[in-house]
């Protein structure tokens, strides 16, 4: 044996590092550096597994590896002999038993352990823990995993074959795993059921080494092809193979030291000669997995640590996060006036786009949905909408043609005079053609522009607020939110009310009057009987003369045009069109205006108002909150429980730094 084998302290040191990584049951929290034995029932891993630890495993079909079994080899001067422990996670009575107990107590020991955690069903997915440490004991640890089957016997639970493998795959999968792949000398290589769960999960075969076993059953003729396999030349291996010899027919009575001669003579002879001294043989073997191991931990060490403080980091974190528990409604009420009070001034600055300098930094990076509304930065979407209302109803207040405007005048009036349009067919034109459609514009957009303010101030809420508060906060502001829309729907309905009845002195309202008159030049009338008349209203002049539906006005002696004779339905039709002429221009400059004062009255008058100038209200109401709407700050059982695996973890991963 090398130096490092006789008591090489640093090597030790390392395994006996990730033993007690393993020891605080985190082995499937972390990828472990570790060695992983598999293979198919029956190809001689139990052989493999006692010719590495001198442990006499099982062979009998009942005993078979039913759970994984983690083995600690340690050297320990200062023992007069070797001791054998066993501990098995939450099975306090088994692991004082088995504190300290005889390596001859081993079969009993395993029975005990079978009988244990395999008595409701045929696997467990617990770990069996073996140390066994002695003055010249070789350091290695190395995990056995239940043996891969493809069928099941009478009476047996017929998933069984599924769940060794998901209980193998949680070991395998890991990349710091090394899988130990046993496969017998004679089967096909091929079929070996091992080495096709180590290629789906390490598919560059980084991590894998096989190690073939029973090379004295092989056929006579096949011997040269298994030694070609072993010496990497048929199926190439990243990590090459080893080999080793199990007991043979008749020779299962034999020590480990005979059973060592005896492989010993096999491979010493023979085609087996031409295998490496290092890559055949228990002895070899173990050496190899030894400085494997060793070389794995060294080389992972550093990476594994950076996880640990990661990890360790992450969890104090969460722990923070979580806030100080509350026991009593009286701790809730205080916890939570505390919390009003910094908050209520947060939210009004995150409101009006006064961003604090923690928070432009953490959301500055976040990618803008693709509607463009950014919650992050609510103010400035909140314009963006804004703008887009406004548009969309520029848009609208100009949809109804000439032509239908000309037919409502007719349809709407009364015992109005000729060229006249009363106020009641003016009103009737704007609620029924106008104002009705607005309304419908501005309740959609009002309402999505709610949504998206309410999530942008619920998000913000779920961020700044502590997690104690951060419930009874979002609660209580989605109540003021639908509380509010209620009296942002009534507003709405308030605005489009005054505005059924139209009016207004605003200057704007005269000046575009007078301009859209002034700008109507003289227009073309068509000169077919049989269409109707066409005028361009936008385009006639306060000042044009009197206008005919037959043709270009004609001049008379005083100037003015003079008509051919009408019949009274053309005369009928001539006066709507110049009614229409005179009724447009007011008509525009009207819609122009009120469209202008209700786009105003809706952004200052909904959002602005209820929601934004009014958020104390909301401050308010969970200062009023009674002691059974407090209870939601009260710390849960669920909570507890999860607090408690937090601070456990933290405790776990602290100490396991300081070991490491």
């Amino acid at each position: 044996m090398s130096a490092m084998f006789n008591g090489d302290s640093d090597y030790q040191s390392v395994i006996d590092k990730i033993n007690k990584v393993n020891s605080h049951g985190l082995m499937h929290k972390l990828s472990i550096p570790q060695l992983a034995i598999v293979g198919d029932q029956s190809s001689g891993k139990s052989s493999v597994l006692e010719a590495l630890t001198q442990l006499s495993f099982p062979r009998d079909k009942g005993m078979c590896t039913r759970f994984a079994t983690q083995v600690n080899l340690r050297r320990n001067p200062a023992l007069q002999e070797e001791v054998l422990s066993a501990k098995i996670e939450g099975e306090d009575e088994f692991n004082k038993r088995h504190e300290s107990v005889k390596p001859a107590t081993f079969h009993a020991l395993i029975k005990g352990a079978v009988a244990l955690l395999c008595q409701a069903s045929d696997i467990s997915d617990k770990v069996l823990e073996l140390t066994l440490s002695g003055p010249n004991q070789s350091p290695l640890t190395v995990i056995d995993l239940p043996g891969f089957i493809n069928t099941t016997l009478d009476g047996q639970d017929k998933s069984l074959p599924e769940t060794i493998r998901a209980i193998n795959r949680r070991y395998i999968q890991e990349p710091r795993t090394i899988i130990i792949a046993v496969v017998q000398a004679n089967v096909d290589l091929n079929t070996s059921r091992a080495l096709c769960e180590a290629a789906e999960h390490d598919p560059e075969g980084l991590r894998t080494i096989p190690i073939v076993t029973k090379p004295d059953r092989i056929e006579p003729g096949q011997v040269q092809d298994w030694v070609e396999v072993v010496l990497n030349r048929s199926k190439t291996m990243k990590r090459g193979y080893l080999v080793m010899r199990n007991a043979g027919v008749g020779q299962e009575g034999l020590s480990w030291e005979e059973s060592r001669v005896e492989e010993d003579k096999f491979f010493g002879s023979g085609l087996w000669n031409a295998v490496p001294t290092d890559r055949k043989g228990r002895v070899a073997v173990r050496k190899f997995l030894g400085t494997l191991l060793f070389e794995h931990i060294s080389k992972e060490l550093p990476g594994l640590k950076r996880e640990i403080d990661a990890a360790l980091d992450a969890y104090k974190k969460d722990l923070k996060g979580m806030g100080t528990p509350i026991a009593t409604t009286d701790e809730a009420r205080e916890r939570l006036s505390d919390a009003i009070l910094d908050m209520q001034p947060r939210v009004i600055s995150f409101l009006n786009a006064d961003y604090d300098r923690d928070y432009v930094p953490a959301f500055k990076h976040k990618e803008i949905p693709s509607s463009g509304l950014d919650p992050f930065f609510v103010r400035s979407s909140l314009l963006r909408q804004y703008n887009e209302y406004r548009l969309v109803m520029e848009k609208e207040y100009n949809r109804i043609p000439r032509s239908k405007i000309v037919l409502q005048i007719a349809r709407y009036k009364g015992n109005d005079l000729p060229g006249f349009v009363s106020f009641t067919t003016f009103k009737n034109i704007v609620n029924g053609h106008y104002l009705d459609g607005w309304e419908k514009i501005t309740r959609t957009h009002v309402r999505e522009m709610h949504r998206h303010l309410t999530e942008a101030i619920s998000g913000y809420l779920g961020h700044t607020a502590d997690a104690t508060t951060r419930d009874v906060f979002t609660h209580v502001f989605d109540r003021f939110s639908r509380q509010q829309f209620q009296k942002i729907e009534e507003t709405i309905k308030d605005i489009y009310e005054d505005e059924s009845t139209p009016f207004t002195l605003s200057r704007v309202y005269q000046e575009t009057r007078e301009k859209l008159l002034k700008e109507r030049p003289k227009s073309t009338i068509t000169t077919s009987r049989h269409d109707p008349p066409v005028i361009d209203t936008s385009r006639v002049s306060i000042d044009s003369p009197p206008l005919s539906s037959f043709g270009t006005p004609q001049p008379s002696q005083n100037g003015w045009p003079e008509s051919p004779q009408l019949t009274q339905q053309q005369m009928v039709d001539e006066n709507d069109e110049n009614t229409a002429n005179e009724f447009i221009p007011c008509l525009t400059a009207y819609l122009k205006t009120a469209r202008e004062r209700i786009v105003d009255k809706v952004l200052m008058e909904t959002l602005e108002r209820h929601m934004i100038k009014r958020i104390k209200e909301y401050f308010v109401m969970l200062s009023k909150l009674n002691n059974t709407e407090l209870q939601c700050m009260l710390e849960s059982p669920t909570l507890k429980r999860k607090r408690h695996d937090l601070e456990t973890k933290i405790d776990d991963f602290d100490h396991i730094l300081n070991d490491l």
